[in-house]
């Protein structure tokens, strides 16, 4: 008998101390899905994390310069210059990055991935780092931290991009971009594409 009163006592502690510890993250770090991105003024983008463990400022090594393809060859002003949220990358400085052979992270659906995504791009929504992890840690580890990352899902304001960037800095990533515009612009510029996953 004593030792179920023992026994009793000890999982009344730890599910208290459960308790306090989950209320304690809640009330000193909230949870905030869409916090929004910091501009730098050079197309990159700064997650903020509510607790302050994101850096503040993500510095870009590599400057969005012009590329090799003549400007004949490019589709009109108005689509490679259309105006895009705050602190993004138009449709030209993303292709100007592509250019450069920077690394690009394709975070919509994995059918609309394997439809069609940028040349090169590999699938990494936020939601595979709860999902497959395996998968979504081979991307990760396929990348040095100090990398251009240009991340792009359907343009304007999705989500989706934000999110992968946020985890992506809290694996230590420091130059992460989002496209402003998505992947219909990309497609209807006529640039690179690819179909069925990258190897």
């Amino acid at each position: 008998m004593r030792l179920i009163h023992t026994f009793t006592g000890l999982l009344t502690i730890i599910g208290a101390a459960f308790l306090f510890a989950t209320a304690h993250a809640l009330i000193t770090d909230p949870v905030n899905i869409d916090p929004p991105p910091t501009n730098t003024g050079d197309g990159s983008v700064t997650p903020r994390d509510p607790g302050g463990n994101e850096p503040d400022v993500i510095e870009s090594p590599v400057p969005v310069t012009t590329n090799d393809t003549p400007d004949s060859d490019l589709p009109d002003d108005a689509l490679l210059d259309a105006p895009v949220p705050e602190g993004m990358l138009t449709l030209r400085e993303s292709h100007s990055l592509f250019m450069q052979d920077v690394y690009f992270i394709d975070a919509r659906h994995e059918h609309e991935y394997e439809e069609g995504h940028i040349q090169y791009a590999f699938w990494l929504p936020s939601t595979l780092f709860d999902t497959d992890s395996d998968r979504a840690y081979g991307v990760v580890d396929s990348m040095p931290p100090d990398a251009t990352v240009v991340i792009y899902c359907v343009g304007g304001e999705c989500d989706s991009s934000k999110n992968t960037a946020r985890r992506l800095a809290s694996h230590g990533f420091t130059d992460l971009r989002i496209m402003g515009v998505g992947y219909a612009e990309w497609v209807e510029a006529g640039f690179p594409i690819s179909e069925g996953v990258e190897p």
